[in-house]
């Protein structure tokens, strides 16, 4: 569970979700239920439920979705840092453990492991039904993040 911490602002994680939403591209067309049920300082709980649109040929959700979970999940658990940019991903791996089926509901924890001045590094487990679908990490390019001006923190030189 989460400890008790403060975030900087419980704000920030639903902005940068929302531009997510709204800002047009892929995110929008394929996390446009995704939300935020739980945040603070270095750590989002997230959930979305699978719809048809998020399944493979198979019938479970599709791999490639859970891999933009993992991108969004990571850069969301920067936000709760205080970035709006939220870098350029520089590594991205998942490795896949269980499906879920249409009408789940998939649980994400993002966690934001390090936040330096270069590289941030992340990890995104996502679960349902209590077991555990996948598990990721992801490493984003920072420097240049810290510039934009709404972050709630300043540039770390």
């Amino acid at each position: 569970m989460f400890p008790s911490v403060v975030l900087r602002s419980p704000g920030m994680v639903q902005k940068v979700l929302k531009s997510f939403q709204t800002e047009g591209g892929y995110d929008m067309l394929v996390l446009p239920g995704l939300k935020v049920v739980n945040s603070e300082e270095g750590r989002v709980r997230a959930e979305f439920t699978v719809e048809k649109q998020h399944l493979n040929r198979l019938q479970s959700v599709h791999g490639g979705l859970l891999a933009t979970v993992v991108d969004v999940g990571g850069s969301l658990a920067l936000a709760s840092k205080g970035l709006y940019a939220t870098g350029v991903s520089t590594d991205i791996n998942i490795s896949y453990i269980s499906g879920a089926k249409e009408g789940q509901v998939v649980t994400i924890d993002c966690r934001c492991d390090k936040l330096g001045k270069t590289l941030a590094f992340t990890s995104v487990e996502l679960s349902s039904n209590g077991r555990l679908v996948a598990i990721g990490r992801h490493n984003k390019f920072v420097a240049q993040a810290y510039a934009h001006p709404e972050n709630e923190i300043g540039n770390k030189k």
